[in-house]
């Protein structure tokens, strides 16, 4: 595992901060389990599709200086993508922004994830081996919406139970 510490790994550990610096302010909105079941489906998702990519025989990209796994990756997909959902879940409840209005809000953040994809290659935080920026302007709205259908779907399943606050 690769420790050493040059402008890549500070680009993901300060993304993680902003990313959770972000999420503090509306922790509250969300319930505990909420909170825990999005972060988990986030980790699982985004490692599997990562792993996935990065993996042979695709080796489509890799985070970091070298292909190896680093700490700095890890941290990124600890805290920035979970912190970045539920962010992205918060406005998108408590402004109600349903109906055509999702389309909307799900073009914009996709839109906001490619200009940051894009700013990760740029500071050769991201490094392209096989994938093209292009390749994931789909890939965002799609796991925005399977973001969102599962948010409505432990939303649902927690407002079954007794003395479960749901937004």
């Amino acid at each position: 595992m690769n420790v050493k510490y040059d402008w890549n790994e500070w680009f993901f550990l300060i993304s993680s901060i902003v990313a959770l610096l972000s999420y503090l302010p509306i922790r509250k909105y969300f319930t505990p389990t909420t909170v825990i079941l999005i972060w988990i489906y986030n980790l699982s998702l985004v490692s599997t599709i990562d792993y996935f990519l990065i993996a042979t025989p695709f080796k489509a990209y890799y985070f970091g200086d070298n292909p190896t796994y680093e700490l700095s990756g890890a941290l990124f997909h600890l805290f920035m993508y979970p912190c970045a959902s539920l962010v992205f879940l918060y406005f998108y409840d408590k402004f109600e922004l349903y109906g055509k209005k999702t389309a909307w809000y799900i073009l914009f953040w996709t839109a906001f994830s490619i200009l940051y994809e894009w700013i990760s290659v740029k500071n050769k935080a991201l490094v392209y081996t096989g994938w093209k920026l292009s390749y994931s302007i789909p890939v965002y709205p799609v796991a925005a919406i399977f973001l969102i259908l599962y948010f409505h779907f432990i939303s649902k399943k927690l407002g079954e139970l007794p003395n479960q606050k749901v937004y």
